[in-house]
């Protein structure tokens, strides 16, 4: 049977509309009329006085990875249902070879990982650690094959992750023939280890100083470098969890140059800032980069859908007793957030507030990513859409708190946000209906994404 969701207004990109959204098995058959819809038979989710959305696109998140000493809590099964509850429908993730894999086979690997496990659709993106030999950069155009036409590099992350420069600029040139996207951590290592050997010589090595560790000038500075790589190569380039409003400028100034430079930004950027390392748990909040001053954050706002293109989760479960184990040393603590369920919440929230308008929130968090990365039928309620939505309560108020990620903490408890996602719909299948979930087994597809145009 269809199903009909029934007297909201539906949000695009371009803009609002009164519609009813009719959808027929997996995709969006229309946008109709409401006075034309009255005689449909249909399975009906009544949206009266409520906003209908296209479900989320979160491309940048860390499900079930090693890093260090630690493991993240979650998996598929866990990450993606804390997803849908978030708002989010299709995400993708990281395909990080282990020893021996080159990149296309860690993306197989991945697959098979999520395949039976994950509730919304998914895909990967490949990646590239340490050394970029031959086998690796072979692998970026087998990856593309697979559908999975992006490439991770790190310049941090010693011994760990990290690229030397000239690694990066052989990946860059690899991919810019394979047309795909190489998305880029930036920090520089060298000015990292420096400030952290200060620290250390100093003994303020603990959380309150993790910005200090890793200053702006690293981010800056590989920003540089990195956009300057693609201009020489004819690569295009995605700079990941941006934290400075001026590594925004520059992303802007090489895309007005001719480079096909794109960049992100997080919601932990955006509504929080450095004060929080100074709190009582200030090691939960360690990530890398770290949140920088207040002034950075109000600039961050400003950038949002011209220099940077989306807001994405880089979701990391890590819980706090993890954090906590090396509290003393921030360097050791393992980097980054969990954010994949709060990432919708709070940007639908900031655009309730007057912050932002709502078809941005489904811009930077739907259909500009969906564009971007190739991920055909998502981001967007048009007909032959995936019937990929949420339906949003526009008057309640609640606080972020009885989540759902497979961690005991978020770094925006207690935060107090407008807005609650009520239902939500992946492939035509509701998932949560009521804040409730009412989800059947897995049903998560991957997505074979096309490659960049030429």
């Amino acid at each position: 049977m269809d199903t009909l969701v029934r007297g909201g207004t539906v949000v695009l990109e371009s803009g609002r509309l009164r519609a009813d959204v009719l959808i027929r098995g997996s995709r969006v058959a229309g946008l109709l009329d409401p006075r034309e819809s009255a005689g449909f038979k249909a399975r009906v989710i009544d949206a009266s006085d409520l906003l209908v959305l296209p479900g989320g696109v979160d491309v940048h998140t860390h499900i079930g990875i090693q890093f260090g000493d630690f493991k993240t809590r979650d998996d598929f099964g866990s990450a993606t249902r804390a997803a849908a509850f978030g708002g989010t429908t299709s995400l993708l993730e990281f395909a990080f070879p282990e020893p021996g894999e080159d990149p296309a086979e860690a993306v197989e690997r991945r697959i098979s990982q999520a395949s039976g496990q994950a509730v919304i659709d998914f895909g990967f993106h490949a990646a590239i650690a340490q050394h970029a030999d031959a086998d690796a950069l072979a692998g970026i155009e087998r990856a593309a094959k697979l559908g999975a036409p992006t490439v991770k590099v790190f310049t941090a992350y010693r011994g760990i992750m990290m690229l030397e420069l000239g690694d990066v600029m052989a990946v860059m040139r690899e991919a810019a023939k394979a047309r795909s996207l190489v998305m880029v951590h930036a920090e520089t290592e060298a000015i990292v280890e420096r400030a952290v050997g200060e620290l250390r010589e100093r003994g303020i090595a603990d959380a309150r100083h993790h910005p200090q560790a890793r200053p702006g000038i690293a981010e800056l500075d590989a920003a540089r470098s990195v956009l300057r790589l693609a201009a020489e190569t004819g690569a295009a380039v995605y700079l990941v969890h941006v934290t400075l409003p001026e590594v925004a400028e520059e992303i802007a100034r090489a895309r007005a140059d001719g480079v096909r430079a794109y960049g992100e930004t997080c919601p932990h950027y955006l509504f929080l800032d450095e004060s929080v390392y100074s709190t009582p748990h200030g090691e939960r909040f360690v990530c890398s980069p770290p949140m920088r001053s207040a002034a950075a954050a109000r600039g961050l706002w400003r950038t949002l859908g011209t220099s940077l293109t989306g807001v994405h989760s880089d979701h990391c479960c890590f819980d706090s007793e993890q954090k906590k184990v090396y509290a003393s040393d921030s360097t050791r603590i393992p980097p980054g957030l969990p954010g994949v369920e709060t990432r919708m919440p709070l940007l639908i929230s900031a655009a309730l507030s007057g912050r932002l308008s709502m078809p941005d929130v489904v811009r930077l968090c739907s259909s500009e990513p969906a564009r971007l990365f190739g991920m055909q039928g998502k981001g967007s309620l048009l007909p032959g859409m995936d019937a990929d939505l949420i339906v949003v309560d526009p008057r309640a108020r609640h606080r972020l708190d009885g989540l759902h990620m497979a961690t005991d903490y978020t770094p925006f408890a207690g935060m107090e946000i407008r807005g609650r996602i009520e239902t939500v719909v992946a492939g035509g299948k509701v998932l949560v209906s009521a804040g409730r979930w009412v989800g059947e087994k897995p049903a998560g597809r991957y997505i074979r994404r096309r490659r960049l145009e030429a």
